[in-house]
């Protein structure tokens, strides 16, 4: 795959048009989809389709044969095509498109031999960081080896004595583990399916049961959406409850390792167990009553936002169920205009139709290009003010009685961000804060 593959998913809603003209010239309308374009400069070959699509190929691109292909709109959608090549014994490359970045899992006689990624946290090092195999500097010192020798990041470790062979075997293992739940789990994206598959992009050999992959990513899936609702994400910091008898034995590990700093994710990298395994066991401490859970602070664009999503998704819920919804969203959209920068930090971002929510990483993206010393500030300000407006405008869409739940629910949901607001008051006493 090229590397526009991945730019495919990092666009608005019109920024990734094309427009076919009467003459059967491609044009691309948004910025988004000449960027995508540019990498595919050459000869392409039209491969007869229906009407509602344009397929093409690459003159250049090898003889593999494209055996399936589809749109990902669900999550564990992509259940389906796995089991077919499963049990049709299928030997081939499935590539997984979605906003995070393109996944490649690599089948031979229907078993898993192999996966790679783009995902940042998926790639081999961050794996050995977060199941606690390395730390962060012995990581950041193996990079630095590979950048100055060349060499693989797993050769590096081995040279340098942080990891032993066998150790490293298991983490890839581990890794190709982690990188197929994480491709189960995409609700929204494209997937393609290849007769075969380059020898040079599977580093190392391994056979994993497809069949016993989709059980377990099944289980995960729907215990995790359980667990989700006491413990949102790895994020969040369990906190002992003073008095309490100890815990059964099976949960005496994860236990011993709540100090009421660590995360879900430290707690993990100290114990080496997956984070679907320490949410288990943090779940059954939390229904048990020996431990609580507290959100984390938000660090990084990405989080902020996320931080922020559920209030404007209930802004945006309460003032439809009052029908609403279409003079909030014209007041939020004047109000963004006239501040001049949310046009530019929204693009691409949203918002969403359906529940005015942003996109996260695009935010992040366009944070990048925006903002100056201290991004998370800047960003809390302004994601501050974008949603007490909302809360202000709505005051006057609703009745007094909701109004006021839904300032007292706002409050509550962001409550994470609170330290970071309470910073930047400190720092100019005129900001106005909502939460």
């Amino acid at each position: 795959m090229s590397e526009g593959s991945d730019t495919l998913w990092r666009m608005s809603d019109r920024d990734d048009l094309l427009r076919v003209d009467g003459t059967g010239t491609v044009h691309p309308v948004g910025r988004a989809a000449s960027q995508a374009l540019r990498p595919r400069a050459g000869e392409w070959r039209i491969i007869p389709s229906p009407k509602e699509l344009i397929i093409a190929r690459s003159t250049t691109g090898g003889d593999a044969v494209l055996k399936l292909a589809g749109e990902i709109r669900t999550p564990g959608a992509l259940c389906d095509i796995v089991a077919l090549a499963a049990q049709s014994m299928w030997k081939g490359e499935l590539i997984v498109l979605s906003e995070a970045g393109t996944r490649s899992f690599y089948f031979d006689g229907g078993t898993v031999i192999g996966a790679s990624t783009t995902v940042p946290e998926e790639r081999l090092g961050e794996t050995l960081y977060r199941f606690g195999v390395i730390t962060r500097e012995q990581l950041e010192k193996v990079v630095a080896s590979t950048k100055e020798t060349g060499k693989r990041l797993g050769e590096a470790a081995i040279e340098l004595g942080i990891v032993t062979a066998e150790k490293l075997f298991e983490m890839m293992a581990r890794q190709v583990e982690e990188v197929f739940f994480a491709a189960v789990h995409v609700s929204e994206g494209s997937f393609y399916f290849f007769d075969r598959f380059d020898e040079k992009n599977l580093l190392r050999r391994h056979n994993m049961n497809a069949s016993g992959l989709l059980m377990e990513a099944a289980r995960r899936m729907d215990e995790m959406r359980f667990f989700r609702e006491k413990i949102p994400n790895d994020g969040y910091i369990p906190v002992v409850v003073p008095g309490k008898p100890l815990p059964d034995e099976e949960l005496a590990e994860v236990f011993k390792q709540i100090d009421g700093a660590k995360s879900i994710a430290d707690i993990g990298r100290a114990t080496g167990q997956l984070e679907f395994d320490v949410t288990r066991a943090v779940f059954q401490l939390v229904s048990s009553g020996c431990v609580y859970v507290n959100a984390p602070r938000p660090r990084g664009p990405e989080a902020i936002v996320e931080c922020f999503n559920p209030a404007l998704a209930l802004v945006h819920e309460r003032c439809d169920a009052a029908g609403k919804g279409a003079e909030l969203r014209e007041g939020l959209s004047r109000f963004a205009t006239g501040g001049g920068i949310y046009d530019p930090l929204f693009m691409g971002a949203g918002p969403q139709p359906g529940d005015g929510t942003l996109k996260p990483n695009r935010i992040a993206n366009n944070v990048a290009a925006l903002s100056g010393e201290d991004p998370d500030a800047w960003l809390v300000g302004l994601m501050n003010d974008y949603v007490g407006f909302a809360l202000f405008h709505s005051e006057s869409l609703l009745p007094r009685e909701v109004h006021q739940k839904m300032v007292a629910d706002v409050m509550e949901i962001l409550k994470p961000v609170r330290p970071l607001l309470e910073a930047q008051s400190s720092a100019n006493p005129r900001s106005s804060r909502v939460a």
